[in-house]
C-alpha cells in the first residue's frame, strides 16, 4: 500500500480553468491525456447554467467521437456526483 502523499497534477490550474464555463478554452493535448474527460466535465458544468439543454452546441470531427462523448455524458449524468444530481434536479424542475 502506497502511503505517500498524492502530488497535485502539474496542470491542475489549467484543468480547473478548462472545466469552468466562465473561461473560453482551446484544448490541445496528446492522446490519453484526459481531453474527453475534461470536455465532458465542461459540458456538464455548462448544462447547470443554461435554461435549456438545446442551448449547448458540441461539435466533434467524427461520428465515433460524438458517440463517445454522448456515452460519457450519459454515464456521468447517471452517476451520484454533485453535478449530476444538480442536473437531474434541473431536469425535473424545468421539465427538460
Amino acid at each position: 500500500m502506497n502511503t505517500a502523499p498524492r502530488r497535485p497534477q502539474p496542470d491542475a490550474l489549467a484543468r480547473r480553468r478548462a472545466v469552468d464555463p466562465a473561461h473560453s478554452i482551446i484544448l490541445e493535448a496528446p492522446a490519453g491525456s484526459g481531453k474527453t474527460r475534461l470536455l465532458v466535465e465542461r459540458y456538464l458544468n455548462v448544462l447547470t447554467q443554461v435554461d435549456r439543454p438545446e442551448e449547448i452546441l458540441a461539435i466533434t470531427f467524427t461520428n465515433k467521437a460524438a458517440t463517445e462523448m454522448r456515452d460519457r455524458v450519459m454515464a456521468a449524468l447517471a452517476s451520484d456526483s454533485a453535478v449530476a444530481v444538480a442536473i437531474r434536479e434541473l431536469d425535473h424542475s424545468r421539465g427538460w
